[in-house]
């Protein structure tokens, strides 16, 4: 089932635009809410190391195109999901953490509100027939309440994401404290 878009195109003819800006957001979401509730000691808007990320972004954003349009069957990668989640969000986070274990509670706090969004998210999606889960390239299947979904998504998304978020956002932008 191809899920809709409010724009007559796709990025790449694959992904709608409002991913992408959902995507921004909820990051923006995650990071807002920290500082508020958790994290009230950094007052510059950006830390000299954020060029670091900026250039490793634009690395991996030509990688990407360079595959895309050379050799595209190099981007077909088997368990993809699970891929980009072991080695995007979970290795750093984990990482990060194991080095700055204090910052623990802070994480656990944020995430455990992104996580009650999140799975309103995901059900109602699922619900209205936003998105699905047809390729059977996932690790597992998690049913709750009716809805079937991957477990990488509970994993990666419900769970890691917020932890991995935070985790880029001391290491790159934050004071680590």
């Amino acid at each position: 089932m191809e899920c809709s878009t409010i724009f007559p195109f796709r990025i790449l003819g694959q992904v709608p635009l409002e991913d992408v800006v959902f995507g921004f957001l909820v990051i923006y979401a995650i990071v807002i809410y920290y500082e508020h509730f958790w994290d009230k000691g950094k007052h510059e808007l950006i830390d000299t190391r954020m060029k670091y990320f900026i250039f490793i972004l634009m690395f991996v954003f030509i990688l990407f195109f360079t595959f895309y349009f050379t050799k595209p069957e190099f981007l077909f990668i088997p368990y993809y999901y699970f891929w980009f989640g072991f080695i995007l969000l979970f290795i750093p986070a984990i990482t990060f953490l194991s080095y700055f274990p204090r910052l623990l509670s802070k994480y656990v706090k944020t995430g455990v509100y992104f996580f009650v969004l999140f799975l309103l998210f995901e059900l109602t999606a699922l619900q209205l027939g936003q998105w699905s889960f047809p390729d059977g390239q996932f690790i597992g299947m998690v049913t709750l309440l009716g809805y079937t979904f991957p477990f990488e998504e509970l994993f990666f998304w419900f769970i890691l994401f917020t932890s991995s978020i935070l985790s880029y956002y001391e290491f790159f932008d934050d004071d680590r404290k």
